[in-house]
């Protein structure tokens, strides 16, 4: 029996997530009203802990949707598929495509962790489709999650982008930017991507003197998230400024500005890793205020 016999026996069994590009098919009005905008949930936990109903445990696997036969689909470990269609593709009734964005937005961190997972092998195959060596039609690997090439032999796995976000705080105050692609206004705290031969820490100093002008020294490990747009791996580190006042680039960061719990400016969405850093940051500083 091959790889492909395997992934569509295995269809009526597991768990599907269906994809159409950065969108997922979600059940219709599952995630309408929860949580409520910028509150945490009745459970008093905040989005990315609360407790979920079966309703919302639901809402991303598709294996009862009627759905056409994908473009691509693969078998993840766990007994859940990552199922990619074209842009057309309609959604079937009682079901609707959402940006996965929203979907991050609306449901508990460890509700949407394993759709992420899938959307991210879903990008991973999309664009791994020909050889990085030598151009020719990708083949897979039979015994793991891995492409090789038929002509050359040239074997590829996976692609992970690890990202820092970088919370500095200079005393009672934490340094908040607001990126110039940014269209819903958010500010949040400065992050980039990890370059070759640099260490994570190395990686903090790096962009925020490039990003605002100011030296800036890692002190610690505060989290980390897997964030599926396509690859990255968001970790968050928290920072102290050394010197230097904010002087933004103009390119990449148009505002920057150090910032209280109580006089901040609109923060990301809830249930990014960034959302939670800020303000977990913010509950340091009142309760350091407490103890003053």
């Amino acid at each position: 029996m091959s790889a492909r016999d395997d992934t569509v026996n295995a269809a009526a069994r597991a768990r599907r997530f269906a994809f159409r590009g950065a969108e997922a098919l979600v059940r219709s009005a599952a995630l309408d009203g929860y949580p409520a905008p910028d509150a945490e949930t009745a459970a008093g936990a905040p989005p990315w802990e609360a407790p979920g109903g079966e309703a919302l445990a639901s809402a991303l696997d598709s294996s009862a949707a009627p759905l056409p036969e994908p473009s691509d689909c693969l078998a993840l470990g766990g007994g859940a598929l990552a199922a990619s269609y074209p842009a057309g593709t309609e959604a079937p009734d009682g079901w609707e495509w959402k940006p996965f964005r929203a979907v991050i937005n609306a449901l508990p961190e460890r509700l949407w962790l394993p759709a992420a997972r899938a959307m991210a092998y879903a990008a991973w195959r999309s664009s791994s489709r020909f050889c990085g060596r030598c151009g020719s039609p990708n083949g897979d690997k039979p015994d793991e999650i891995a492409r090789l090439c038929p002509a050359c032999g040239a074997l590829s796995f996976p692609r992970i982008s690890p990202a820092v976000l970088a919370v500095v705080r200079r005393g009672d105050r934490l340094l908040l930017a607001r990126n110039a692609s940014f269209k819903t206004g958010a500010w949040s705290v400065l992050a980039g991507f990890v370059e070759p031969g640099e260490t994570l820490e190395g990686c903090v100093s790096r962009e925020v003197m490039e990003e605002v002008g100011i030296a800036a020294r890692a002190t610690g490990y505060m989290g980390s998230q897997p964030w599926p747009f396509p690859d990255q791996l968001m970790v968050g580190l928290s920072a102290e400024w050394v010197s230097g006042e904010l002087e933004p680039d103009g390119v990449e960061i148009a505002e920057a500005g150090w910032f209280g719990p109580d006089d901040h400016p609109p923060l990301p969405m809830r249930g990014s890793l960034s959302r939670r850093l800020i303000e977990a940051a913010f509950e340091d500083i009142r309760t350091a205020g407490t103890r003053r």
